[in-house]
């Protein structure tokens, strides 16, 4: 029979810190900017649900495993920030703020035209796009170092089953898939939003008005 070690606190802490990293870079992030993408063309709804997973939902998730995990660190006295685990863990972590930042300030401060529904989406809606899938990517890498490389080092119990391997590559194939897939609406973003600057160009050009029957706009001068 094999003998079972039991569990000392700085692990506890450990394994706390892993659900809670995953459920929040993993689950809330991916699930916000999957929301994002399917549902902005249908329902003006889209971005209260991509703010309440990005924010209200990721953010204290987020926090309460960082802290867990600097909790770890100190139980352990297993030195700070002196391994590539922990360092991708503050880097993304500060990564993770600045894109709420960029996310607000791409909400809130909008150019002049872009407000107005005429002009072309500013570089910094792509930009804000790009880098939230940019920490996803780096939370993927990160959960994988944390369970194939810092677990043991930090415990000396050995490696995670495969089952925590399996499941990782699963997940990772199946948010791709689905973000992928979800890349198809933006022929149809792209066709609304253009849509969108003709009409407002036709309500704010004083020389077109529509003819009687309504079919089309003619110049009166």
């Amino acid at each position: 029979m094999a003998l079972v070690i039991p569990l000392v606190p700085f692990e506890k802490y450990i394994i706390a810190h892993a659900i809670f990293c995953v459920i929040g870079f993993l689950g809330f992030l991916p699930l916000g900017a999957l929301l994002a993408r399917y549902t902005r063309t249908y329902t003006p709804s889209w971005f209260t649900a991509h703010w309440i997973c990005q924010l209200a939902l990721a953010g204290p998730t987020i926090i309460i495993g960082v802290a867990l995990g600097i909790h770890a660190v100190n139980l352990s006295e297993s030195g700070p920030i002196n391994d590539t685990h922990k360092k991708w863990g503050i880097a993304i972590f500060v990564l993770y703020i600045v894109q709420v930042g960029v996310g607000l300030t791409v909400h809130y401060v909008k150019p002049r035209l872009w407000a107005l529904g005429r002009g072309r989406r500013p570089a910094q809606n792509y930009f804000h796009a790009a880098f939230g899938l940019l920490i996803i990517v780096f939370a993927m890498y990160q959960v994988r170092t944390g369970f194939r490389t810092e677990w043991p080092l930090q415990t000396g119990r050995g490696s995670v089953g495969n089952g925590a391997n399996g499941f990782w590559y699963f997940w990772i194939i199946f948010l791709i898939v689905l973000y992928v897939a979800g890349l198809g609406f933006l022929f149809r973003q792209f066709r609304l939003e253009r849509e969108a600057r003709r009409e407002s160009a036709l309500k704010d050009t004083p020389e077109l008005k529509p003819i009687e029957n309504g079919n089309e706009a003619q110049q009166t001068a």
